[in-house]
């Protein structure tokens, strides 16, 4: 491998903090690959069995929708990596990765790469979050607002993330605590309801991509609502100086919740979606 490759790979984000010892340990296992324009690298669906550093050139990285619409993820750029859930687990590819120029790769198969692991778990760990932080940003492209924000903004987003998990039935939120968490789902179902004299009002139901809770966030109030687990829910977290933080330094971090307030109606009662309605109570259902 070449020396200017080698310094491009030590300061990847995946083997920037590995010893000098284990690094070297790595290099070995890198296999050099070229692409020309327009080539493919790796494709959405095929089998996940390699992980790949640019060291020059560039690539971008795509999603296709079931109906053949293309979302562009990112732009790569010599030292950006890609194919860690191939490392850490295998299966098969989420995205597909193309040429935009002329392209070298680095490239290590899993098979290499699992036997080293047995050596330097720290790797494995590194690299399980790189691939972790990459899938929660393609999430967003695809399901959620917030994927219409620069690259720089979802990177510092996804960095102040934490993944909560809750039951079905359990409450996310409860009305007139203080201000908590801004949520987004990534998994399941939710139900914004408030009650007053034995009365409950349906306020709004949510799903993957939306998000909710950044009301009280946004105007230093308690819970407006309550937010029920409609199913089991897994949901990214941001707490309430992490988004005070982004809206300091992203204007258009800012904008989105800013426009999103401006059309809240907190007193608007909310029609029941179909799939929602066959697992709520009868009573509710003739609302």
């Amino acid at each position: 491998m070449k020396t200017q490759d080698s310094e491009i790979l030590r300061r990847s984000s995946v083997f920037r903090f590995l010893s000098d010892e284990h690094f070297a340990a790595i290099e070995p296992l890198l296999q050099e690959e070229h692409y020309e324009f327009g080539d493919i690298i790796v494709k959405q669906d095929e089998a996940a069995d390699s992980f790949y550093v640019l060291t020059r050139g560039r690539a971008r990285a795509v999603k296709t929708k079931p109906d053949g619409e293309e979302i562009p993820l990112g732009v790569l750029k010599p030292g950006d990596s890609f194919g860690e859930a191939a490392l850490a687990e295998g299966g098969t590819r989420n995205a597909t990765v193309r040429c935009s120029t002329a392209v070298d790769v680095l490239r290590i198969d899993r098979d290499d790469f699992l036997q080293l692991v047995t050596q330097e778990p720290d790797l494995k760990q590194s690299i399980e979050t790189t691939g972790r932080n990459r899938a929660v940003q393609s999430f967003l492209y695809q399901f959620s607002n917030f994927g219409r924000l620069p690259t720089p903004v979802l990177r510092s987003m996804i960095e102040k993330f934490k993944p909560v998990s809750v039951q079905k039935g359990n409450l996310i939120i409860r009305e007139a605590d203080g201000a908590g968490p801004l949520f987004i789902i990534e998994k399941g179902r939710a139900r914004a309801f408030a009650g007053t004299d034995g009365q409950v009002r349906n306020l709004a139901f949510y799903r993957a991509g939306d998000f909710f809770g950044e009301l009280s966030i946004l105007n230093g109030s308690p819970r407006a609502a309550s937010v029920e687990a409609f199913s089991d829910c897994q949901l990214l977290a941001l707490e309430p100086q992490s988004v005070q933080d982004l809206r300091r330094r992203f204007p258009e971090f800012d904008k989105l919740l800013s426009e999103r307030l401006a059309l809240y109606q907190a007193k608007t009662e909310a029609r029941i979606p179909l799939d929602f309605t066959t697992e709520l109570l009868p009573a509710e259902t003739q609302v």
